[in-house]
């Protein structure tokens, strides 16, 4: 207001003064220039101005109510959308919760890879800094697929965060024997927790754990998930890798 203010000003000046005329302009930066224009059309050179200048300020406000909307957990159409902007097409499972030691909410997300020989999934997880989700931590690749699998929030008594539990149940299973990949995703403190059920030819089912499940809860949880399904198994001191 205070610029078009002064524009009408310098406009009555250059009406009551005799010399050559001139449109006088005070530019946003506070610098004046003057532009020497023929007197029968000077009128229509500021209007033209004056137009111009004040459209200039409208495409200024537009832009900024065209800003990004705030980030919500609770859209799931936008955690979705977001989400895949940072993973891609390879996204195959999203879930929302407290995956770390704060009491903020993040994204778990898994990518299955079956791309020359990168074969397997990865566990991902995505928090929320500046309105803009972030990857903060991510799997090796891991042995399993995300067909036929089961995934889901867990929480053990002595953590007050979620856990990432994925079973690939009998996608690796046929009639002479196969395998089960177990996992537990801890993201805050970015450790794997693995599982490995095989048989072959026929051969009571074998599990083996990871030399990192330390914990007698998590030992416990593993063992007693296979036992309901395989009341025979024995436990591996090694892993193997099978091959069909």
């Amino acid at each position: 207001m205070k610029f078009f203010q002064l524009f009408r000003k310098e406009l009555k000046l250059l009406s009551n003064n005799k010399s050559k005329p001139a449109i006088i302009l005070t530019s946003l930066l506070g610098r004046r220039t003057a532009f020497l224009i023929p007197g029968s059309r000077m009128l229509w050179w500021a209007g033209l101005i004056f137009i111009l200048i004040s459209v200039i300020p409208s495409c200024r406000n537009k832009e900024e109510k065209e800003q990004k909307p705030s980030f919500s957990f609770n859209d799931s159409s936008m955690v979705t959308k977001e989400t895949k902007k940072i993973l891609g097409d390879n996204l195959k499972f999203i879930l929302t919760g407290n995956f770390d030691k704060d009491s903020l909410q993040e994204i778990a997300a898994g990518i299955e890879l079956t791309e020359n020989n990168n074969w397997g999934i990865k566990f991902i997880l995505l928090e929320l800094a500046d309105n803009q989700l972030k990857k903060t931590f991510e799997s090796e690749l891991l042995d399993g697929s995300f067909k036929g699998c089961l995934v889901k929030k867990i929480k053990f008594p002595k953590m007050n965060y979620d856990l990432i539990y994925y079973n690939s149940q009998d996608y690796f299973w046929g009639s002479g024997g196969g395998e089960v990949f177990s996992y537990l995703i801890n993201f805050a403190e970015n450790k794997t927790y693995y599982t490995h059920l095989f048989s072959e030819s026929r051969k009571p089912a074998e599990l083996f754990l990871s030399k990192n499940i330390t914990d007698s809860e998590i030992r416990k949880f593993f063992i007693s998930n296979f036992k309901k399904d395989y009341p025979d198994l024995k436990l591996a001191s090694e892993d193997v890798s099978l091959e069909f």
